[in-house]
């Protein structure tokens, strides 16, 4: 193949110290050769006894591969010499597929100058997470810089009067589909995106956009190639009617509402408004109907419109019953009801349609719960997404940051994966009461939505606006399942940063973390978790917290009331029932008898639960902290319903208000964020990963030194208790807490506190124990169990008002 000859130009560069002249159709010259072969190379001559014009007509492509002799590897170097400095082009064909160790001087070339100029002023910008790892700016600076020279060779610069042509977004193109290599595709397409990135961002360039490697085709094209297979079930009578349907008044729907006159036997007339769908619902609809066509209609004999009229619907409509699957059973049998209807009125067709189409009902089930959410499970991968420092955890790499953030966004809000995954930028707001809003411009139902967020969802959100994407991204509805078909600045992007991050790649990612979690082994439930939920988790979590079914409706995005069984009813009347003959037995098998003014009688054997068994229950995930009010009504009513029952014992664990500014709650722990880890504030204290406030040293005093009057209230207890269970249980929580109330515990929490010397820091447990036997002697036979209150004011004067 040959080599084109350069146009004519005037352009001097220097090159290693030596004037060059570029772009003239000559041979280098003695002075100009020594200064850019390579070494070994620099007093070869030969290639000079051949003229000019026969060198740049070789066919370059035979020096691909290896074995090649030293003439011809001398002159490959000498044309690459030749076209370094634009006195030759040679093909793409070969430029792109060349290996070549030859250095030559790219840091004098002003093509590579203004490239690495855009590199250092926006490297940072495309990849915002790893904007200071040098290692993989070299690495990926490299990557543009052999590209670019690649395209050098065949004549293409990176600005307008740079070489013969500018590199442009088509020439881009061209060269990525034709030149990409399976093995490192991935690799080479990332190169593509960073250079043609660049580019865009130089006035004098002519790339305009960056490049994106998304393959996704239209929906209308997809369903149409895909109704028109050879398969015979799409050539029967019915399914071409079905078919005209699809793509003729479904597929109008798209672009606006369609209204449709249904007129009876007797002349009345009834207009009905179908509202306008999206593209991807409009995928949905077509989807299924063909499914329809194919695996029940077709197998049942169900071929023309006569066969529907004598009732083959029906037939069809009980295989599928069988399989057992409500939703798809009356989707389907709606969307075969609006076609007949739409079928019958232009066909004046006075028909009583409920004895040709089967009602909902015929297949409609009592379960009406969804998935069993495992609690273990569910806790364990709550827990990871929460703790940065997990080794399960890939956060360098900026999509595995970006999608764990997101799920924890989505246990917070309960939205949907791609109403998460399409935030704007700008996506946090304010109220006028100070309150930190997340504000989704566009739902699964087209509307907007607003949801307070925690602190924590605003520092997330704060994250990913740090390494937000720089280019607007459009999302078309067509292209995009829940597209919003706008062009704008997203909070997150995909890995090209310039296309949408796909709501399946939530999935992925959480199954792929669960692996990890679970080494490769099946989680507890049998299952991975997917994206949806962790909708249905947070979902549980408001119920919980006792929202009322409106409320709950109003977060998830619901109409229907009805639609909120499968995300916050997560197990059958079975498993309902059995929680509540625990709920009437208790734990450790202690029956009372109510309404009776005898002690309670107490099993000779205790049955306690295995782990195992009560993990295995129903999904519950409570947060403390914010359910305190909630829990104080609730226990206020339970003890005035319950007056007359005779309990075991008075207490079994410091009582009083929850302090404040302590992991009751866990919000001052660094491993756990938004999930209670069921540990009491000793096993917080002792822990590397709680923080505690630095202003609330007096509080973190009083609060040990109310454990250790609770110890001492346990061991009283002791003594004089005749108690059966009492003898067994009190013992083993006393040693519990004796052995978190050691050295370790104060030495892990107060060295914590930057204000306090390390000598200071170990004189605390002593101040403790000399606190604690002061209350002892002054105030504990009126106040055995004092309140985080009445404790901070003993610790702070030395008394305690009331």
């Amino acid at each position: 193949m040959g080599i084109s000859l350069s146009l004519q130009k005037s352009d001097d560069v220097i090159l290693k110290g030596i004037p060059i002249k570029m772009y003239e159709q000559v041979h280098l010259s003695v002075e100009e050769w020594s200064g850019l072969a390579p070494i070994g190379q620099k007093n070869r001559r030969t290639m000079f006894k051949v003229p000019f014009h026969e060198c740049v007509q070789t066919d370059v492509t035979k020096f691909l591969g290896r074995g090649k002799s030293f003439n011809e590897i001398l002159m490959k170097n000498y044309l690459l010499a030749l076209a370094f400095i634009q006195r030759c082009r040679l093909p793409l064909e070969y430029t792109m597929n060349v290996l070549t160790h030859y250095q030559l001087p790219l840091e004098d070339m002003p093509n590579f100058i203004i490239l690495s100029d855009l590199f250092n002023n926006h490297y940072k910008t495309w990849n915002p997470l790893n904007g200071n790892d040098t290692v993989r700016m070299a690495k990926d600076k490299k990557s543009i810089q052999t590209l670019a020279l690649k395209l050098w060779f065949s004549g293409y610069g990176v600005i307008k009067g740079m070489g013969h042509e500018p590199i442009t977004d088509d020439l881009l193109e061209k060269v990525a589909d034709k030149f990409q290599n399976s093995n490192s595709k991935a690799r080479q397409q990332n190169t593509f995106m960073l250079l043609s990135y660049l580019l865009s961002k130089e006035e004098r360039s002519s790339t305009q956009e960056p490049m994106s490697f998304s393959v996704r085709r239209d929906v209308f094209e997809l369903e149409s190639e895909l109704w028109s297979e050879g398969s015979p079930a799409f050539k029967t009578e019915l399914t071409l009617h079905i078919k005209e349907y699809v793509f003729d008044f479904l597929k109008n729907r798209v672009d606006k509402g369609q209204l449709h006159i249904n007129t009876d036997i007797d002349g009345n007339s009834e207009t009905v408004h179908h509202k306008q769908i999206q593209a991807s619902t409009w995928k949905k609809y077509s989807r299924a109907l063909r499914i329809l066509c194919v695996n029940y209609l077709y197998p049942n004999k169900v071929h023309t419109i006569k066969d529907v009229l004598q009732g083959g619907l029906m037939d069809a409509f009980v295989d599928m019953d069988e399989d057992n699957d409500i939703r798809k059973f009356s989707k389907h049998v709606y969307l075969i009801e609006t076609w007949f209807d739409l079928y019958s009125s232009k066909n004046k067709l006075y028909i009583n349609k409920k004895r040709i189409i089967p009602s909902t009902n015929l297949g409609t089930r009592d379960k009406r719960y969804g998935k069993h959410i495992d609690f273990k499970q569910a806790v364990k991968l709550i827990e990871t997404l929460q703790d940065d420092q997990s080794p399960y955890h890939e956060d360098n790499e900026l999509q595995y940051f970006r999608v764990r953030k997101l799920c924890l966004l989505m246990l917070e809000t309960a939205k949907r994966a791609h109403e998460i995954a399409y935030l704007m930028l700008n996506c946090l707001k304010h109220n006028v009461y100070g309150d930190s809003i997340l504000h989704f411009h566009k739902t699964k139902t087209d509307k907007h939505h607003d949801i307070k967020i925690s602190k924590n969802a605003v520092e997330w959100v704060k994250q990913l606006q740090s390494v937000a994407p720089s280019e607007p991204i459009e999302i078309k509805s067509e292209l995009y399942n829940g597209g919003d078909d706008i062009k704008a600045k997203r909070l997150v992007a995909g890995a090209s940063n310039v296309t949408p991050l796909l709501p399946t790649y939530i999935s992925y990612y959480l199954i792929q973390l669960q692996k990890r979690i679970w080494k490769g082994n099946p989680p507890p439930s049998g299952r991975y978790f997917t994206s949806h939920d962790l909708r249905r988790m947070g979902a549980t979590y408001l119920k919980l917290k006792g929202l009322s079914n409106e409320e709950i409706a109003d977060r998830l995005g619901h109409e229907d009331l009805a639609s909120q069984y499968s995300y916050t009813l997560t197990a059958g009347n079975d498993v309902l029932d059995a929680l509540q003959d625990v709920s009437k037995q208790g734990l450790y098998g202690i029956q009372t008898d109510v309404n009776k003014n005898t002690i309670a009688s107490v099993t000779e054997d205790i049955k306690v639960l295995s782990e195992e068994s009560f993990f295995n229950k129903a999904s519950m995930v409570i947060d403390v902290g914010e359910d305190e009010e909630n829990a104080k009504s609730f226990i206020d009513k339970l003890l005035q319903e319950m007056n007359d029952v005779d309990l075991p014992t008075k207490q079994s664990q410091p009582d009083g208000e929850i302090p404040n500014g302590f992991p009751m709650r866990t919000h001052n722990c660094n491993a756990h964020e938004r999930v209670t880890c069921f540990h009491h504030t000793l096993k917080c204290y002792k822990c590397k990963k709680y923080s505690p406030d630095e202003d609330m040293l007096l509080e973190h005093k009083a609060e040990l030194v109310r454990w250790v009057v609770f110890v001492h209230h346990q061991e009283t207890l002791l003594k004089k208790t005749k108690v059966r269970v009492e003898k067994r249980t009190l013992p083993v929580r006393i040693d519990d807490i004796k052995k978190d109330l050691n050295p370790e515990t104060f030495n892990e929490l107060f060295r914590k506190f930057k204000h306090l010397s390390e000598k200071e820091a170990k004189a605390v447990e002593e101040e403790v124990y000399k606190t604690a036997e002061k209350y002892i002697k002054k105030h504990y036979r009126k106040l055995p169990s004092p309140t985080a209150k009445q404790m901070d004011e003993f610790v702070k004067s030395g008394v305690i008002n009331g």
